[in-house]
């Protein structure tokens, strides 16, 4: 079967048939603990933490109401569209918090409210996540994210001192919730192209301007970078967890 295609069938593997893509979108207000989760290794069944660097994929994309986000493929799609803009996806770990960002570990040591998910961010975000990793690589700490607009998805950013995930990976009675998570990753990370924009024929593109349609949600935003390292300490957390 061709790449991208799913096989299915009625009450078989058909559980996302018509629902919408399901991609990180931060509240207002809201403090989330994220980890990077998509690294070097993931073929093998694996998350190599040590890495250089977490993997990421981007493109220049446009965006029109009625059509979506679409790949620009050259000027002729400038000229349709206006100037593209970059976009940058990842896979990220959202852990389950509470509004402030401070862990429920109840619910982490029960594999509940652990969501892996797609984020598609702007080449700021990028640049900002590059600072705090160039002091405190993403492999070793975790990262809180407060959302300050939900609209243009505008965040502040900090360290954490530790990394949950490392934490589950170093610690064998999660080994559950890892397989789960890795095998989560994998598939996300397959189509994550797909979450970034569609690659569009511009017959494609005026066949939906001229007949509406459905498109992706609008996204946007500058990140801000905070300034000082979270505060909580997770030592042992993990293994106490799930003693």
């Amino acid at each position: 079967m061709a790449t991208g295609f799913q096989q299915f069938g009625f009450g078989r593997d058909d559980d996302n048939i018509g629902q919408k893509s399901n991609k990180f979108k931060a509240e207002q207000g809201k403090t989330y603990r994220i980890s990077f989760a998509w690294w070097a290794g993931l073929d093998e069944g694996k998350m190599d933490l040590d890495a250089p660097t977490p993997e990421f994929v981007g493109a220049m994309r446009h965006y029109k109401e009625g059509v979506g986000y679409f790949l620009n493929k050259g000027p002729e799609y400038t000229a349709l569209a206006g100037p593209p803009k970059q976009a940058i996806g990842s896979v990220i770990i959202v852990w389950p918090t509470d509004s402030k960002g401070e862990l429920d570990k109840n619910r982490l040591a029960n594999d509940d409210g652990i969501e892996v998910l797609p984020w598609i961010f702007s080449a700021d975000k990028y640049k900002q996540f590059g600072q705090i990793h160039s002091e405190f690589p993403v492999g070793q700490h975790d990262v809180k994210l407060t959302c300050t607009d939900t609209q243009y998805q505008k965040m502040t950013f900090a360290p954490c001192k530790e990394s949950i995930l490392r934490k589950l990976i170093e610690n064998p009675k999660a080994k559950p919730i890892i397989d789960r998570i890795l095998a989560k990753v994998s598939e996300i990370a397959g189509s994550l192209q797909n979450e970034i924009a569609r690659d569009m024929t511009l017959d494609d593109i005026r066949e939906k301007l001229s007949g509406g349609g459905g498109g992706f949600a609008k996204k946007g935003g500058n990140a801000g970078m905070g300034g000082a390292v979270a505060g909580e300490n997770i030592d042992d957390l993990v293994d106490s967890l799930l003693d």
